[in-house]
């Protein structure tokens, strides 16, 4: 067995295969976890990465469990786990408190553990609990840890929801680990480990606590602000639920779906959460954009408030080389195979005209309804649109509206998203100039190349002579 880290006066190296009683589902969770943690590199920067720990090449991380601490007046107190983090003379070290299923988290053990790692040089603490936290900075119970600040100008206070964790797993387990066969198989065995209900691992089902209290709040004609308590658990529950989307339909399609996020937005999840709580203020409305390989378009998901609807829709460019607005309605209404009564079309037009809309099964009947009141316009683009009203019980519901956007956008996609093919203008034919073809000089050489007449052969096929050589 190796050696304990000199902070620790006991405590076993993470296993694999821990041997703990079925009544301690949180030691074995969280040992099979830290195990694969710190075998595969990719899981590990991206888990310690959302702390703000770098890793590299020469990064080594050792995890234990049920550790103690080699102050006395820790003696009582045994963290669930442990993790030494080093790159080259660079330490990093967390303490770690886990819990399962429905158990909560206890604000006054937390205090403890954060005032243990002061006291003996520890960098911070960690929680993981089946509860939602909006950033990993976001502690759960740092609401009821009254001298919370001064413990975090020593110790970092940190939180990993499990469907956080079982996501990452899950993404990782889809793209496969490069680094070797072995590393790969471990982190599939984890991910099914952590989707069986028996581990107390929960995914992510619902939104977060304020959804009603903000979907109410918009109900009633109230303007949103930056401010408005609430839309920060809001926006980061959305993307949450991003994540969550991403790998329902990447399981639905056996390809990797994604979310389009902005540049300056990829890299740092503080801006992109203050950007995604102005954006909803504005528009009372949240929304995503999917990417699914070798689609026509990318697939917008958008859910209203102030209408209570939840859209999923696509959008492509006209035929510019069909010569009337029915030609071209017809050209996308031959791809759409089913008249779903949720299914609309939208059209573009120049100019100022206003867009128009009409579902898909009136347009089977008379494809000239979409037209503009500018009867001499023509649509330039359209969106394809799958369109709910859930009830206000559902909507408002954080449950019931996981569950209806997450059968919603599966719809479109086999309604819709399947069908459709973009369409692009053939490239450009030569200009017909028949036989007068410039005569062009090889340079540093004494003849001329022109092009003649080619000739037919007796049996009907043109021949290579089609160019003479003129000595000069």
């Amino acid at each position: 067995m190796s050696s304990l880290p000199d902070v620790l006066s006991s405590g076993t190296p993470a296993r694999l295969f821990p041997v703990v009683a079925d009544s301690r589902r949180e030691e074995r969770t969280l040992s099979i976890l830290l195990a694969v943690l710190t075998q595969v590199p990719g899981f590990y920067a991206e888990i310690l990465g959302s702390v703000g720990v770098r890793t590299g090449t020469r990064t080594r991380v050792s995890a234990y469990t049920e550790v103690g601490l080699g102050t006395e007046a820790g003696a009582s107190d045994r963290p669930d786990g442990f993790l030494l983090v080093e790159t080259g003379r660079t330490t990093w070290t967390a303490l770690i408190e886990a819990k399962v299923g429905r158990a909560a988290l206890d604000p006054d053990q937390v205090e403890r553990y954060m005032k243990l790692a002061r006291d003996n040089g520890i960098d911070a603490v960690i929680t993981i609990s089946n509860d939602f936290a909006a950033r990993p900075s976001h502690s759960p119970v740092a609401s009821a840890i009254p001298r919370l600040r001064q413990l975090t100008g020593k110790v970092g206070l940190y939180h990993w929801s499990w469907a956080y964790l079982a996501t990452c797993c899950e993404v990782l387990a889809y793209q496969g680990v490069e680094e070797s066969p072995e590393q790969d198989f471990l982190v599939k065995q984890l991910n099914d480990y952590l989707a069986h209900p028996a581990t107390g691992v929960e995914r992510f089902t619902q939104m977060g606590p304020e959804w009603r209290n903000i979907v109410q709040l918009v109900s009633t004609g109230a303007t949103l602000t930056r401010n408005t308590p609430g839309l920060e658990d809001v926006v980061a529950s959305w993307f949450a639920e991003e994540r969550d989307l991403c790998l329902h339909m990447t399981s639905h399609l056996s390809r990797p779906v994604t979310v389009q996020i902005e540049r300056k937005h990829a890299g740092d999840q503080k801006l992109r959460l203050e950007a995604g709580i102005a954006a909803f203020a504005e528009s009372q409305a949240l929304t995503s954009v999917l990417r699914v390989p070798d689609c026509a378009s990318d697939i917008t998901v958008r859910a209203d408030l102030a209408r209570r609807t939840i859209a999923v829709s696509m959008s492509l460019k006209a035929r510019t080389d069909r010569k009337s607005t029915r030609a071209r309605v017809n050209w996308l209404l031959g791809m759409l195979k089913a008249d779903d009564p949720r299914l609309r079309i939208q059209a573009y037009w120049p100019g100022r005209a206003a867009p128009t809309s009409e579902s898909v099964t009136a347009l089977r009947e008379d494809p000239a309804r979409l037209q503009s009141s500018n009867p001499s316009l023509l649509p330039h683009a359209f969106d394809v649109l799958l369109t709910e009203e859930p009830s206000g019980k559902r909507f408002s519901g954080p449950k019931a509206f996981i569950e209806d956007l997450e059968r919603i956008v599966p719809d479109f996609y086999d309604l819709v998203a399947v069908t459709l093919k973009a369409w692009q203008p053939p490239p450009p034919q030569p200009v017909a100039r028949g036989l007068e073809v410039p005569e062009y000089e090889i340079q540093g050489a004494e003849r001329v190349v022109v092009a003649v007449p080619a000739q037919e052969t007796s049996d009907g096929e043109i021949g290579p002579d089609d160019e003479a050589e003129l000595l000069q």
